[in-house]
């Protein structure tokens, strides 16, 4: 056998090409983490001082949640009917139905390896006045990257432990049921 000669070129670009790989698979940067903060924060600025809040079934919901979830929360309305509420009876983006505005929102971001941040959000729905329930809010947000921005995934609310809320599951189940029941009463 003859051994093989290998020129110190090859070696660089070779070497080039595995870090260049070894990069591409690395989790969000800070940059990534930073727009995920920035993008979470300017909606919930959207809450301060009895603000609208977030049209989360409209056409502006493109810019806030990604294309699946819009899909599933149009999916659940559809097989519930106009006049049911289902297990979205609030919005979920403040896990509420009604607010004063966002108090001491604390917005943590966790690149995850596959390209998604976690972020971990918490808030109260009313201001800090003596002897009032300022109604605190933990919240677990997945986000994804779509079109070089981030959209919204999936919203875990965590704020009962007893009772934690996934958005995404739970639309899911919802829509299942519904179809079983859809296909019982065909049945008959």
């Amino acid at each position: 056998m003859r051994p093989i000669s290998v020129d110190s070129w090859t070696v660089r670009l070779t070497v080039s090409i595995v870090l260049a790989a070894a990069l591409s698979a690395v989790p969000a940067s800070g940059q990534d983490a930073d727009a995920a903060k920035h993008f979470l924060g300017s909606l919930y600025r959207q809450y301060a001082n009895h603000g609208p809040g977030i049209d989360f079934t409209g056409p502006k919901a493109r810019g806030v949640f990604d294309p699946s979830l819009i899909a599933l929360l149009h999916a659940d309305q559809s097989v519930l009917g106009a006049d049911e509420v289902g297990v979205l009876d609030g919005d979920p983006i403040c896990s509420c139905q009604d607010w004063d505005g966002i108090w001491d929102l604390k917005i943590a971001i966790q690149p995850l390896s596959d390209g998604r941040a976690k972020a971990s959000v918490s808030f109260a729905l009313f201001a800090p006045h003596a002897g009032t329930d300022r109604d605190f809010r933990s919240l677990e947000i997945t986000l994804v990257p779509a079109g070089g921005q981030w959209r919204i995934w999936d919203i875990l609310d965590k704020s009962d432990p007893k009772a934690p809320f996934d958005l995404r599951a739970e639309l899911e189940k919802e829509i299942r049921a519904s179809k079983r029941g859809s296909k019982a009463k065909s049945n008959r």
